[in-house]
């Protein structure tokens, strides 16, 4: 596939994914495929996929457009656009895709799914991060790769995007293919799970400074201070649970807009 080196360990099924660098600023998934390399099969295989290289090459997170905003793509699109045209048939061989994300907010790691269904929640199950985010596709559009997947989950890791916590992320996904049977130990299900269901994000002014006392997957009351557009205060119009706050958030957004439930799989 054209400027995306698709390497490959093992042989059979199941054949999964690992992706990293969907963001070019993102290094940890490079990090944990370098690792994840040098390990031998039970079974199966895994085909590695540095997703956005060209973006890699500049240590920024986008060329042209963020990748995980640009599928479908577009056939002889700018950069993002057809980098993600020409994945989507790659993605949909696998029976599952892990894409590794890391994020500056100031959370430890986090699983992201666009649907769930019996598949994603047995995934979800030999998982072992707490905390998952649902976010469907009609919130972005089904613009993110993991919208283009057979089976597949986003794994964001945080709370900076230097890679030095890519040792979580590599024993989550160690554990995730022990539990698939494709490297030797017992199989260990996680079945508790916090869930918040993204429904969209909330916008702010390009000024706005926001109060340093939120945090991430704790609720913010409706008329709660969130912010100051220099010195005037902004207070909350509802009552959510905030995803990617702090250094994590997009220009003019707070966060993510989510509710908060539990789930037992």
């Amino acid at each position: 596939m054209k400027n995306n080196i698709i390497t490959t360990i093992g042989k059979g099924k199941p054949h999964i994914a690992i992706v990293g660098c969907v963001h070019g600023d993102e290094i940890i998934g490079q990090k944990v495929i370098n690792e994840i390399k040098k390990i031998k099969l039970l079974r199966g295989s895994i085909s590695f996929i540095i997703a956005n290289p060209a973006a890699v090459a500049k240590k920024k997170r986008f060329i042209f457009k963020d990748l995980n905003r640009a599928f479908p793509g577009k056939e002889g699109g700018r950069v993002e656009e057809g980098v993600a045209y020409r994945l989507i048939p790659a993605l949909k061989q696998f029976a599952i895709v892990l894409d590794i994300h890391a994020t500056n907010s100031n959370f430890n790691c986090l699983a992201v799914v666009t649907k769930l269904n019996k598949q994603v929640k047995q995934l979800l199950a030999f998982t072992p991060i707490t905390k998952m985010a649902l976010i469907r596709k009609k919130v972005f559009g089904g613009s993110s790769l993991i919208d283009h997947c057979k089976l597949g989950i986003s794994l964001e890791y945080g709370p900076n995007k230097t890679g030095r916590n890519y040792k979580k992320a590599l024993a989550d996904i160690k554990v995730i293919l022990r539990n698939l049977k494709m490297l030797p130990g017992q199989v260990e299900v996680y079945k508790q799970k916090e869930l918040f269901t993204v429904s969209g994000t909330y916008a702010v002014s390009g000024q706005f400074k926001q109060n340093s006392e939120l945090k991430d997957f704790q609720l913010i009351k409706r008329g709660e201070t969130v912010g100051f557009t220099g010195q005037k205060p902004i207070v909350s119009s509802k009552s959510f649970y905030p995803l990617f706050l702090g250094k994590g958030r997009y220009p003019k957004i707070l966060s993510l807009v989510a509710s908060k439930s539990y789930l037992r799989l």
